[in-house]
């Protein structure tokens, strides 16, 4: 399948690189001919300079034969126009435009605009990311889902773990309830596991369990969370915004926004008097002390420059702010060192973004993707239809060749569960798969998506 992506900054990098990854024919276009030899020397694709609004210009870029266009510029008009253009000259079946403009991202103008595919925005992904995990109480190192109520919580495994040294399958004599080991990785290597599978220190399990299984689970880990009641969020930008957009009444009156730009202040100010708004720099000596930032439950770093994310979250939770959450808007490295900073979750604006469009290429069979240990596995929900070839199977009669594993299941009547070898997939299913990135299109197949995009 062919993919061409418009803008070969970091955010086209990143798409690029997960694509060519899966083994997917990838041209990057961009009329900076620097910025295309740079996509090349990252990435093992095709790179074209020219204009994303010219038709010949795409024409020479190969966009005719093309499934799939992407535009991901800075430039929320150019992304528009191009894809637009895209839609109208070349019958693209797949067109998708990231736009950080709330007033094209309004929910009625998502999607057919200039008769594109796809809208997405990238602050508004990261807002709706965090706030469901603020919604669920979750605001660990948890990845949630949009249809069934299992979650995937990261564990990492220090020196004084209980659970170092001990093969996966006699977890269960020491943990509680049901769960499944999705996933595990060392930093350098990332594995689907078995239950030989050796746990050892600096290891990161990914296990699915049900949410209601959460809290008795996090007390045997030692971790215990709640759903936070009071939320303070540092810095004015589109994130901060979308996130107060989803609170209800109730919520802002719990929220506290803290930034030095005076004019942001005064404008999220008339537009959410519920909020406590307060025009201070955060950096300044006594900010934490004065403003009683202690009693907080959780606070959000969501300014644009990254080290002060980082700094800030960090030191909030050595103040005593129970959980942190820090954006990530352009250095990767720093998701990479999530593990090692006392930081609870590390949300970067580039997966979460190649997240939302990834999704829309993988079909409508799938609702919902979320990428881990730095892209090399990947969880998602897929819908079992008619034509699944699953579909009546056992799950011990299925070889996924250590691929992958199905660790989810929501049935038609709502029940979540984690299912056994002898559980029967069924018509409606939606199944949580957990997977290795490079072994997508094996999946792809024993699932029967060949014929989507990606």
């Amino acid at each position: 399948m062919k993919v061409v992506i418009l803008g070969a900054g970091r955010r086209g990098i990143r798409l690029a690189r997960h694509l060519v990854e899966e083994h997917k024919d990838v041209v990057i276009v961009d009329h900076r001919a620097t910025d295309v030899d740079n996509a090349m020397t990252s990435v093992d694709c095709l790179g074209v300079v020219a204009s994303g609004t010219d038709v010949e210009d795409l024409r020479n870029a190969g966009i005719e034969d093309a499934d799939a266009f992407i535009a991901l510029t800075g430039s929320d008009e150019t992304n528009l126009v191009s894809c637009g253009l895209v839609a109208a000259e070349f019958k693209i079946p797949i067109t998708i435009a990231a736009v950080r403009n709330i007033t094209y991202t309004a929910e009625d103008r998502k999607s057919n605009m200039l008769g594109i595919t796809h809208i997405v925005n990238p602050s508004q992904a990261v807002a709706s990311r965090i706030f469901s995990d603020i919604d669920r109480g979750l605001y660990s190192d948890i990845i949630s889902f949009e249809n069934m109520s299992l979650v995937l919580y990261n564990i990492y495994i220090d020196k004084k773990s209980k659970f170092k040294n001990v093969q996966l399958k006699k977890l269960r004599n020491i943990l509680p309830g049901q769960f499944v080991v999705a996933a595990v990785s060392n930093g350098s290597e990332v594995m689907v596991p078995t239950g030989d599978t050796l746990v050892r220190e600096g290891d990161t399990l990914s296990i699915a369990i049900n949410e209601g299984d959460v809290t008795k689970f996090f007390d045997n880990v030692g971790t215990r969370r709640h759903k936070p009641r009071k939320v303070v969020i540092i810095g004015t930008t589109m994130v901060t915004e979308f996130i107060l957009k989803m609170f209800t009444k109730r919520g802002l009156k719990n929220t506290t926004v803290i930034s030095k730009d005076t004019a942001e202040c005064r404008e999220l100010a008339l537009k959410y008097p519920s909020a406590l708004i307060i025009n201070e720099n955060i950096t300044n000596e006594g900010v934490f002390r004065r403003e009683g930032l202690e009693n907080y439950d959780l606070l959000i770093s969501a300014t644009d420059n990254d080290e002060l994310n980082i700094l800030v979250a960090s030191y909030a939770k050595h103040y005593g702010v129970n959980g942190t959450i820090a954006l990530i808007n352009k250095n990767q490295d720093f998701v990479r060192m999530a593990d090692h900073m006392d930081i609870d979750s590390l949300m970067s604006t580039q997966d979460i973004t190649v997240d939302s469009i990834v999704r829309f290429l993988q079909g409508e069979n799938v609702s919902t993707i979320h990428s881990m240990f730095d892209g090399r596995i990947e969880a998602l929900e897929y819908t079992v239809d008619a034509d699944c070839p699953l579909r009546g199977k056992m799950l011990k009669e299925i070889n996924m060749k250590g691929k992958g594993l199905i660790v989810g299941a929501k049935k038609l009547d709502g029940r979540s569960i984690l299912p056994g070898g002898n559980y029967c997939i069924d018509y409606g299913d939606k199944l949580l798969l957990v997977i290795e990135r490079q072994s997508l299109n094996f999946i792809q197949r024993l699932l029967g998506m060949e014929n989507t995009v990606i």
